[in-house]
């Protein structure tokens, strides 16, 4: 029987009712929901819906990789061995890469299931125009978050595909078999990219019909403004310059009164905050339960400090600290190699660098460690972590206007985050970057990234400081088809390299004939 499930372990990812099978996937309890149970009730179906949102707490998605590991591939991180994790991604090793295949499927069949039996919910009261509205919406705004994840994880992004090497994208899955005779005749093949950011755009043009404009105040829950701006960075994966332009618009005429820039004075304090004034989606870690720990959170893969400004007081390992390349971008001065040592002579009036400082020396050499996430209320390893912030509204904003052909609208975006970060960005410098306008970068050569001293270089340039840490730079290179600046001792040679894609777990290649493993792997 044990053997019979793993063989049919894609299979069991699409049978979450089935609770014999469920045993066999290993599933963190707090993500595991009994849908056959839950799916009965309008507090089942609010609580299978919880489940799914669980699900991106998971150390494989938002709990740290998505994050981490994108970092770490790229050139923003340096991995100083302190506890052995994230070194390999750091050098990019042969399959040291993404790991949310099994995670991300096992959500979208529960999705597919709880989208299945909204319409044939028999309960009392009957079910209203609104809470079918707001289930739905959450649910088919989740589904396009968890098929871009994979998308960019495993495949390119359309258009952008390796010659010889492109295989496809992800399989697309809607229906959920109910029966293991079913699952055993649904053995899907990879779409096209160009297909399945079709559906991602069908579920979030779904998602934005029926989210409401407000969440009162609590941006762990989808809402329209949150479906917007997921719609923007779709679009500017997919190099829809006009839509990503577009639904930025919506996104910043709907959140106006909710999510606004954090100025130089508040910046630093929107990372202490209960949730991020910021935050359009964030993943909510509530209590004390969700704790990923100390081991594996965001915290401890951060930092080693316990608290800001007590380099005293040591709490976790700082797996990755901040490269020598993103330290001098942030603006430091004297600064050793990778932060050793955590010196440094000076900072620029950027506020972003305030959130870099000296680590412990209690895991050894002391570096320079990224405090974004440093344990919500006081409390360690536990963190809200946000997923799309208004800046990056202004800034997919300014990268589309640009390839609109709108250099004017570009910069005035631009400018504005600029100023929300740099304490002196004054008249003079405002001035100076006016003649950007007339060095925009454009047309991009790939594999070399514009320069900065151009204005789509200013873009991706800012876009890297205000995400470092957050996951964004390793994307930002793939979807644009660049090589990044790595350090020579890495084993990455550029994008042709076949490990800019994630391997498909060999458990469901084996498994599915279809199911075509990546190149070079």
């Amino acid at each position: 029987m044990k053997k019979t499930l793993y063989k049919l372990s894609w299979s069991l990812l699409l049978l979450s009712s089935l609770t014999a099978c469920k045993k066999q996937l290993e599933l963190d309890p707090k993500q595991s929901v009994d849908v056959s149970v839950a799916l009965t009730s309008r507090e089942g179906v609010n609580a299978a819906i919880t489940g799914v949102y669980s699900s991106l707490k998971s150390t494989t998605n938002y709990g740290r990789d998505l994050l981490a590991v994108s970092d770490a591939l790229a050139d923003n991180g340096f991995a100083t061995q302190k506890s052995g994790r994230l070194l390999a991604e750091n050098q990019n090793g042969t399959g040291a890469h993404f790991v949310l295949w099994q995670n991300n499927y096992y959500a979208i069949a529960q999705i597919n299931q709880v989208l299945a039996a909204i319409p044939t919910l028999n309960v009392s009261p009957a079910v209203t125009t609104a809470e079918r509205n707001s289930w739905e919406g959450q649910l088919y705004f989740l589904r396009a978050l968890m098929y871009h994840d994979l998308a960019r994880c495993y495949g390119y992004e359309p258009g952008m595909g390796v010659q010889g090497q492109d295989r496809g994208s992800v399989p697309i899955m809607l229906q959920t078999p109910a029966t293991i005779q079913e699952a055993l005749n649904t053995m899907p093949g990879r779409a096209t990219a160009d297909s399945v950011y079709r559906r991602i755009y069908a579920d979030l043009d779904s998602a934005n019909k029926r989210l409401a404009t407000s969440n009162s105040g609590l941006p762990h829950i989808a809402t329209k403004a949150a479906a917007q701006a997921l719609y923007a960075r779709v679009a500017l994966y997919r190099r829809d310059w006009v839509n990503a332009a577009r639904w930025c618009d919506s996104v910043l005429a709907v959140a106006a009164n909710v999510n606004r820039l954090a100025t130089t004075s508040s910046y630093v304090s929107s990372w202490t905050s209960q949730t991020n004034p910021e935050s359009l989606f964030e993943v909510r870690f509530a209590n004390q339960s969700e704790n990923i720990g100390v081991n594996t959170s965001l915290q401890t893969t951060y930092t080693t400090l316990a608290e800001r400004g007590r380099p005293s007081l040591t709490a976790g390992f700082g797996d990755l600290v901040a490269a020598t390349p993103l330290l001098q971008a942030l603006g430091f001065t004297g600064i050793a190699a990778n932060g050793s040592g955590g010196t440094f002579t000076g900072r620029s009036d950027d506020v972003r660098n305030l959130l870099f400082e000296s680590g412990t020396t209690g895991r050894g050499t002391a570096r320079i460690e990224c405090t974004k996430f440093i344990g919500k209320n006081g409390v360690a390893n536990l963190d809200n972590v946000p997923v799309i912030r208004i800046p990056e509204v202004y800034l997919t904003r300014a990268e589309a206007r640009l390839n609109n052909g709108d250099a004017a609208g570009a910069l005035a975006d631009l400018k504005v985050v600029k100023q929300a970060r740099y304490a002196n960005y004054t008249t003079t410098q405002q001035t100076a970057d006016n003649a950007l306008t007339a060095n925009t970068g454009l047309p991009l050569v790939a594999p070399t990234p514009p320069a900065t001293t151009t204005l789509y270089g200013q873009i991706l340039h800012q876009r890297r400081l205000e995400f470092a840490f957050e996951g964004q730079r390793w994307f930002d290179f793939k979807r644009l088809g660049f090589t990044l600046p790595k350090a020579t001792a890495t084993l990455y040679t550029g994008y042709t390299d076949f490990k800019v894609l994630a391997p498909i777990p060999v458990r469901e290649t084996d498994v599915n004939p279809n199911l075509v493993q990546n190149f070079g792997y």
